[in-house]
This record gives structure tokens, sequence and C-alpha cells, in this order.
């Protein structure tokens, strides 16, 4: 069954580790937004799942994101440009 994301839960410290990684918190929600896959994250990951996805401009976009209290929240904990062998999951 797929996850239900009905938003992101989204604070400074989220903000951060996107910018660290080149990422604006507006290309997360676009790819949110957009089509987009949720895998289980790697082991030892912080993140359960991992949604990859694209912005609106087309860019591969993967975001390991947590659990919130909301069933529907999700807690993005950062998020880079895909790798190649992300990006070729999505369909």
């Amino acid at each position: 069954m797929p996850l239900r994301i009905d938003g992101f839960a989204i604070d400074d410290v989220n903000e951060e580790k996107f910018a660290a990684h080149g990422i604006t918190v507006r290309r997360v929600l676009e790819a949110l937004q957009n089509d987009y896959i949720t895998i289980q994250n790697r082991k030892q990951r912080r993140g359960l799942y991992l949604l990859i996805g694209t912005d609106n401009g087309g860019r591969c976009i993967a975001v390991p994101i947590e659990r919130t209290r909301d069933p529907g929240i999700w807690r993005p904990i950062t998020a880079w440009g895909c790798k190649e062998h992300e990006r070729a999951r999505l369909p």
C-alpha cells in the first residue's frame, strides 16, 4: 500500500539541510506535488522511507522522510539531487 503523504513538516533545520545540498524548500514541495515514488530507505539511515520525485523543472530529488504524530504529515530530513540509481527508479 502506498504511503499517505498529505504534506511535509518543514522547519529551519530541514531548510538548512536542503540548502547544504543546493535544494530549496520550493523544489522539495514541488516533488511532493508532482509524481513521485516512495521506497524503503537503506538500513542504518535516518528516515524509514525515501521519496524520489521531480520538481517542476524535471530535476530529480531524493528526500528521506520520517513519520510525525499526524498520519498524513511527514518530516523531510534532508534532500539532494538524485543519484543515477535513484533516478532510474522513477517510471
